[in-house]
């Protein structure tokens, strides 16, 4: 989403009309589910996509009708057998579009959009409302909520959560703060006064920490934020905490690896990779992150190497299940020898846990 924003901004600081067109429904084998976005100006697509393809050939030479009208529009995508072959597509199932108008002189968007680029860096929570109705259309808003917020427990009441975008007066602007936790949800439609709006999470909870900043860490970092990881690079060696070598990370820090807790706190959303140096030191880390709720643990190095540890962590005191945590050897089996075929096969590991399609071990609770 951010380079969509990068590109909205650059839009409208020069003038320029758009078109966000939006995935607001799916079913079926379509390209990209609901949520996906592209961002359309007169010479084509600027940033993101809704599939590829004829569907987003479709979308681009729609977007751009309706920059010509200057007026939002909504399309629906039948994709049922015996219409594939009409749009150019090899998959079946079913899609809605929606394409929100954004006039390139809303100077009040501009700083909204400036607003979320600062709080998708800063990863401070915070919420995308796009009014998807077919006529009337409000526009863009933004949610933005203090650090560590609860989206189930929103009180726009307090100076540090707000909401703008919308007329105060409006009627969709009332009856939506009196429903704050539906504006603040991972992503999904709601309606309200016969209007819909699509709600989309900027900054996904969850964090991964590296710890370890070797060749693999190199090349794993700029995968992880290319399909939008937060990364924090963690070493306790001044030449390998060095952030020139990881652009991209979140954060780079030195770290005491017999001490990771004085660095860092590891929560049931965060994705932890542990590569250091040598056993000895993946060794203390591991036994350490075990008492933590992370959400993943993965561990670089041979299955013999795996077991030799397993052994002392159980002498340790930790148990079968809670070694059983453990994603070891790290990544997905893809033959990948290289630092870099390795960071492939760690990330598509990473991205099957966050997207659910690897279910892991039921994780104990840390003692």
């Amino acid at each position: 989403m951010n380079q969509i924003f990068e590109a909205l901004e650059k839009a409208l600081t020069e003038g320029k009309d758009t078109i966000l067109a939006t995935v607001t429904a799916s079913s079926g084998a379509t390209p990209r589910g609901a949520g996906a976005r592209m961002l359309v100006g007169e010479e084509g697509r600027l940033a993101g996509t809704v599939g590829g393809g004829a569907v987003e050939f479709q979308s681009i030479r729609i977007s751009q009708e309706a920059l010509q009208n200057k007026q939002s529009n909504i399309h629906h995508f039948y994709l049922s057998r015996n219409q594939i072959e009409d749009i150019g597509m090899i998959c079946g199932g079913n899609a809605t579009v929606h394409y929100l108008f954004i006039s390139g002189d809303d100077q009040a968007l501009l700083e909204r959009i400036r607003q979320a680029r600062e709080a998708v860096r800063i990863r401070r929570p915070s919420w995308l409302v796009t009014d998807i109705s077919e006529e009337n259309q409000l526009g863009l808003a933004l949610v933005l909520g203090p650090e560590g917020a609860n989206p189930q427990d929103v009180d726009f009441s307090h100076d540090d959560w707000s909401f703008q975008g919308y007329p105060e007066d409006h009627p969709c602007t009332k009856a939506l703060l009196e429903r704050p936790e539906s504006l603040c949800q991972r992503g999904g439609s709601i309606e309200v006064e016969g209007h819909e709006f699509y709600v989309e999470e900027l900054v996904v909870p969850g964090v991964v920490y590296i710890f370890g900043g070797g060749h693999v860490a190199q090349a794993l970092v700029p995968v992880l934020t290319s399909v939008h990881f937060a990364v924090v690079v963690l070493d306790d060696r001044e030449e390998f905490y060095d952030p020139s070598l990881f652009p991209g990370a979140y954060d780079v820090r030195y770290c005491d690896l017999n001490n990771i807790d004085r660095t860092v706190s590891i929560g049931p959303d965060d994705y932890v990779c542990v590569m250091t140096r040598g056993h000895k030191n993946d060794l203390e880390v591991e036994d350490q992150v075990l008492y933590t709720p992370a959400r993943y643990i993965g561990v670089i190095g041979s299955l013999h190497k795996s077991k030799t540890i397993n052994g002392i962590l159980m002498e340790r005191g930790h148990s079968q299940q809670a070694i059983e945590r453990i994603m070891t050897p790290i990544g997905l089996n893809i033959g990948g020898e290289t630092p870099e075929e390795i960071a492939i096969s760690i990330a598509a590991e990473m991205i099957a846990v966050r997207s659910g399609k690897i279910e892991l071990f039921n994780k104990p609770i840390p003692r």
